[in-house]
């Protein structure tokens, strides 16, 4: 119990940092000066509305909310009540995960700093995969120090793990949406996908590793992506020839695939009689 209010607490200030990114990646950042850094690297919050500067004990996730009621210390208007939704929702998100890897054989025989080890790397992969995915379906754009940041990491578990048959996958995945990158640049003369989806593939390819999963995952982001676009455009939100963020659809395939990747490789052979 005391492992699972320890992650809730802790998920609220990985929530409260992920707010951060996002809206800076969205909505710019005064740290424009440090241009060879990420926007989210360095400055202060500040209130959208009378931009003053937010003192630390007015920045305590979920609680400096309910304290101040919703609205800004200094001039009163409504803090947009997003950014406590999404902490709350990143703080159970990492009660999950922890609930979740519980139930896989691999986790619970670690032991000691390799158990922790493997949870805060996947803490870390469904974090960075949520603010890729938020940040995209706002503004369509996939941060270059988001994907970096995630592509380094797994490297660096491969490093731990030995695991370097992953990086064939990875490599062969970044090579399918390569092709697709420029196939559709020379048929319809435009990009049919983000050249950030392309590389969004090399981190999610890293992640999952198994060539079976990875295929998986790529089926299910095309599948639900032609659904959610023929959806949207039946109900007129969307025009045919209107652009959809792709990244969240290939982020969603990435997490189905890595909980039930086994199974529907199982499932998906049998119909095919492999």
């Amino acid at each position: 119990m005391i492992v699972y209010i320890f992650l809730f607490i802790f998920g609220l200030l990985v929530g409260s940092f992920l707010s951060v990114i996002i809206y800076r990646e969205t909505k710019g950042s005064d740290n424009k000066s440090k241009s060879f850094f990420p926007s989210w690297i360095a400055g202060r919050s500040y209130c959208d509305h009378c931009h003053k500067k937010i003192v630390w004990y007015d920045n305590i996730p979920l609680l400096s909310y309910i304290i101040l009621k919703g609205k800004c210390r200094y001039c009163g208007e409504k803090i947009d009540r997003s950014y406590p939704l999404f902490e709350l929702f990143v703080a159970l998100e990492f009660v999950w995960i922890y609930w979740l890897l519980g139930r896989f054989s691999f986790f619970t025989n670690m032991e000691g700093i390799f158990s922790v080890g493997v949870l805060i790397y996947w803490l870390f992969v469904f974090s960075i995969g949520l603010a890729l995915a938020v940040i995209d379906i706002k503004r369509q754009i996939l941060p270059d120090s988001l994907i970096v940041t995630g592509v380094l990491i797994s490297l660096f578990r491969l490093f731990f793990t030995g695991r370097w048959e992953f990086l064939i996958s990875a490599l062969g995945l970044f090579g399918f949406y390569l092709v697709i990158y420029y196939a559709s640049m020379l048929v319809y003369g435009k990009e049919g996908l983000g050249f950030g989806d392309v590389k969004l593939a090399l981190f999610v390819g890293l992640v999952l590793g198994w060539w079976q999963w990875v295929i998986m995952a790529t089926i299910i982001a095309f599948l639900t992506g032609s659904v959610v676009s023929v959806i949207l455009i039946l109900s007129r939100k969307k025009k045919l020839k209107s652009s959809l963020a792709f990244g969240p659809f290939m982020l969603w395939g990435m997490v189905i695939a890595k909980i039930a990747g086994e199974f529907l490789w199982t499932w998906y052979g049998g119909m095919l009689g492999l």
